[in-house]
Parts: structure tokens; C-alpha cells; sequence
């Protein structure tokens, strides 16, 4: 009999805490979606602080071409000088966004993104700038950060027809 009331016990601290669980993953999955969109919103607005204000004091980020900046100053920094050309005025929008949930203080979330607006040297319109980015998350003082974003933009594998 003594073996049962273990299993007993299990079996109520499993259904009793099981809602709470899911509803911390609510909690955390709505927070994420929500630095998502701050990042957005700061982007619509070519406000590199605000597209910083996201990261970890020591995140960092590689972009699309390469560039890396270590650090929420040379995040901002990159932002800066990208909003003050190529990207100014640009919109950047989440078509797709997906969240992982890796423990009660990690997350990586994925966004499938479509860039408009950019012009090219000439001032001619170009085409969507399409690109997938992975961000690692972590939650610090009950606030969600990024530590890390990869912004990469898919090419075609050596010999593949070009789209």
C-alpha cells in the first residue's frame, strides 16, 4: 500500500500542475510574440534604439551580408547606419513566426520575413528582400532578450536552377 500513495500523489501534482505549465507557456510564448512585434514596430519607424532595446546588453547579431555587432551599442550602431540608407523606409514584415519554448528561461523563436521598400544606388525600387531569421531568447528579471539573431537569406544549392 505504501507504493501506491506515491504514485497517488504523482498522478495529483501532474494534473494539478499541468494547466499551470501550459499557462506559463502562454505567458512566455505571448511575451516572445510581443518582442517580435516591438522589433517590427521599431523597424517601421528606422528607430535603431528601439531595434536594440530588444537584445541583451551583450547580444549580438549577424546580418544578412555578414556584418556582425557585438553588444546592444553595436547592434544600435548597425541599425543606425543601415536606417540612414538602404533600409530607411523600408518595412519589415513577419509572414510566418514559430516559437520553441528549450526551458523556463530559453527560447528560440524563427521568423520568415519579407523586407519592402528598399531602393536600389540608382533610387529604383527593388524587389521584397526575403529572408529567415532565427533569434535565441533568454529571460532575464522576468523580461525576454535577445542574445543572439541570424538573419540569413537562402540561395539556391551550387548547380540548382536560379528562381
Amino acid at each position: 500500500m505504501k507504493l501506491k500513495r506515491p504514485l497517488l500523489l504523482a498522478a495529483i501534482l501532474t494534473l494539478t500542475l499541468t494547466p499551470l505549465v501550459h499557462a506559463d507557456h502562454a505567458a512566455d510564448e505571448a511575451a516572445l510574440k510581443a518582442r517580435a512585434d516591438e522589433f517590427v514596430a521599431a523597424w517601421d519607424k528606422d528607430d535603431a534604439h528601439g531595434l536594440a532595446a530588444i537584445f541583451a546588453p551583450d547580444g549580438d547579431l549577424i546580418n544578412p551580408f555578414g556584418r556582425v555587432a557585438k553588444g546592444r551599442g553595436e547592434v544600435e550602431k548597425l541599425f543606425a547606419e543601415e536606417h540612414a540608407t538602404f533600409t530607411k523606409g523600408t518595412h519589415y514584415g513577419i509572414v510566418a513566426l514559430s516559437t520553441r519554448l528549450v526551458g523556463a528561461d530559453a527560447a528560440v523563436q524563427d521568423w520568415d520575413v519579407e523586407m519592402t521598400g528598399m531602393k536600389g544606388p540608382d533610387g529604383g525600387a527593388m524587389p521584397p528582400l526575403k529572408h529567415h531569421v532565427t533569434v535565441f531568447f533568454a529571460k532575464t528579471g522576468g523580461k525576454w532578450w535577445a542574445v543572439a539573431a541570424r538573419p540569413a537569406v537562402a540561395v539556391p544549392p551550387p548547380g540548382a536552377p536560379a528562381k
